[in-house]
């Protein structure tokens, strides 16, 4: 989390797990979201200093997800009544979403990328611990199935180190970076970095 972010809120999950869900006239209406592809590229948005830039791998992965046939709705990858609370929280100038939606993306990315060396280690108490952490982070942005999948492989690998549950923990991990992808795909359109 940004130093800014947390000067902002310092208990923002508190904040966000004390506060009452919103009724359906106090939610805030929504953003407008812009068609990237009509968009000249002279309007093509500039990177802010310290956001993690998508290379163009990146953007073709985002792509082949888009591509997919996705099973998910918007509902199973988001709970949108934890994500308007996150909203609520913003002054309206929505710096503080993208924020929040930006540390969560680098933070996911970089839990992947360990749970993948603990993968190739068999480390299942380091994944156990990896899909723990990460479970909390996504299910405080709303970010719903991604938690859920995480709460089983923590707790699918602080099971005995057998084939059977490294082939259960890697078929997990695969179907969470897919759900992330549907996520993130989801986060990037409702508040561009």
């Amino acid at each position: 989390m940004s130093p800014a972010l947390r000067a902002r809120s310092p208990n923002i999950i508190d904040d966000i797990v004390k506060r009452p869900p919103p009724s359906p006239s106090d939610k805030a209406p929504p953003q407008k979201k812009l068609d990237v592809k009509s968009r000249p590229a002279s309007e093509e948005p500039t990177p802010k200093a310290g956001s993690p830039i998508t290379t163009p791998k990146e953007k073709n992965d985002l792509k082949e997800v888009e591509k997919k046939e996705c099973k998910l709705s918007k509902h199973d990858v988001i709970d949108m009544e934890v994500f308007g609370q996150i909203i609520e929280l913003d002054d309206g100038d929505s710096s503080f979403v993208s924020d929040m939606v930006t540390d969560y993306l680098e933070q996911v990315d970089s839990t992947f990328k360990k749970m993948d060396d603990a993968m190739e280690t068999g480390d299942l108490k380091g994944i156990s611990q990896l899909g723990h952490f990460l479970k909390g982070s996504s299910a405080a942005l709303g970010v719903k199935q991604v938690s859920l999948t995480c709460e089983k492989i923590q707790n699918t690998a602080k099971g005995k180190t057998t084939e059977k549950t490294l082939e259960e923990v890697m078929s997990l991990l695969k179907r969470v970076k897919e759900e992330y992808g549907a996520a993130k795909i989801w986060l990037l359109e409702y508040c561009p970095t």
